[in-house]
């Protein structure tokens, strides 16, 4: 996905991009309207300072995470931004009757270890799926699974919202924060977002849509990107189906879950939920054929191009 935040003409404001590789496992791209250039870059520097702070708590590769940490039970209290992610994660599985799952990665590292699991193996791991994952005692959440734990389809999105949040309250007018193209735009303007076809052989290629993003999140998710695989934690199998679901969202956190979710979903009930939460969803399925909600339709700049 390319996006260009523009500079308006009637408000003269310093424009400053910043690109960074390795953040998060992935690259972090920064764009910013202040009204100079030493307030652009005090509000660069204070992103990049609270993206660190919510690494060093929701990291899956940090054992020293506070994520880690409480996983492994050496924790007695959870900060506020822990204790937020377990609980949208707690809602959201429930809400996507367990497309979005914390623990779908057990599934990714059992297909590693045998290219096509035996049913044995598989009702073992899906018996453990349906387990509680964790509860709640005091306020104070436990893990109940063996299994690891992962937010990533959540805790991305929710990064590059609180980053977007700090550029604001730093005095940059309108700002785009894009975490491995998990996207948050702030502000009175508007940015085009080009999201490209799963099917092109080439980055060259006409992108597959066009929308206008104007204080809402945005996220793409699916087997394209970047050679990944998707699972269903409610029968343990590959994805198939969807090949790409980008979502657009009031906030990119709901966008990433979403997009995630919507991989696994069957149409009608990734049609249902997206309506329900006021999303806009494109969706590209195996066969070719293109979905999209009426919000999505809203948002399009151009027509969508349906084929390579």
């Amino acid at each position: 996905m390319l996006a260009t935040l523009l500079q308006r003409r009637n408000k003269p404001l310093h424009r400053h991009l910043a690109r960074y590789e390795g953040v998060l496992g992935t690259a972090l791209e920064l764009q910013l309207l202040a009204p100079s250039q030493a307030l652009a870059r005090q509000a660069e520097a204070q992103v990049l300072l609270e993206i660190d702070r919510l690494e060093g708590i929701y990291s899956i590769f940090d054992p020293s995470s506070e994520l880690m940490r409480w996983q492994a039970g050496r924790l007695e209290r959870v900060s506020p931004d822990l204790g937020w992610l377990l609980q949208e994660a707690e809602r959201w599985q429930r809400r996507t009757e367990g497309a979005f799952h914390p623990a779908a990665e057990a599934l990714k590292a059992l297909y590693e270890q045998q290219a096509e699991p035996g049913p044995e193996a598989l009702q073992i791991l899906q018996k453990a799926l349906r387990e509680p994952l964790w509860d709640w005692q005091d306020g104070f959440p436990r893990k109940r699974t063996r299994l690891p734990l992962g937010f990533n389809a959540l805790a991305k999105g929710r990064i590059a919202d609180q980053a977007a949040l700090v550029a604001q309250r730093a005095g940059a007018k309108e700002g785009l924060v894009s975490l491995g193209g998990d996207m948050r735009h702030y502000g009175a303007g508007s940015v085009a977002v080009h999201i490209a076809h799963p099917f092109s052989k080439a980055d060259n290629h006409p992108p597959l849509a066009t929308v206008r993003l104007c204080n809402r999140g945005l996220a793409t998710s699916g087997v394209a990107q970047r050679g990944r695989h998707l699972f269903d934690p409610r029968t343990g199998q590959r994805v198939g189906e969807v090949v790409q679901a980008t979502v657009v969202a009031p906030d990119a956190a709901t966008a990433d879950v979403l997009a995630t979710a919507f991989c696994v979903l069957p149409w009608p009930k990734t049609l249902a939920l997206a309506d329900a939460c006021e999303v806009g969803c494109l969706v590209v399925r195996q066969d070719g054929s293109i979905l999209t909600n009426r919000l999505f339709d809203w948002l399009l700049e151009t027509p969508l191009r349906r084929a390579i």
